[in-house]
């Protein structure tokens, strides 16, 4: 299935690497499936060399975004990768 960019995607902000990821969750965000805005890493780059690593990664709206910093890297790293998992399967289908 080909899944065409938004017209309101700024694609001129991100790399092509970047938005192939944001193309692999139809552009939405993995927690409420609201526009995605921002790739959000389960790994933050300060605790790891391997940040770009697959699966690392997500998609998120701003509401998400900023829910996932407000809760704490340990519980929305694991909340988180529950939502790209389950997305990951709806998707492939």
């Amino acid at each position: 299935m080909t899944i065409s960019i938004p017209n309101d995607f700024q694609k001129d902000l991100w790399s092509n690497d970047e938005i192939e990821i944001f193309r692999q969750f139809r552009f939405k965000c993995i927690r409420c499936r609201e526009k995605a805005v921002v790739l959000h890493e389960l790994e933050p780059k300060s605790l790891t060399t391997d940040w770009k690593k697959d699966g690392n990664r997500i998609p998120l709206c701003s509401g998400c975004h900023n829910t996932a910093h407000h809760c704490g890297a340990s519980y929305s790293r694991d909340v988180l990768t529950r939502y790209r998992d389950l997305r990951l399967k709806q998707y492939a289908t």
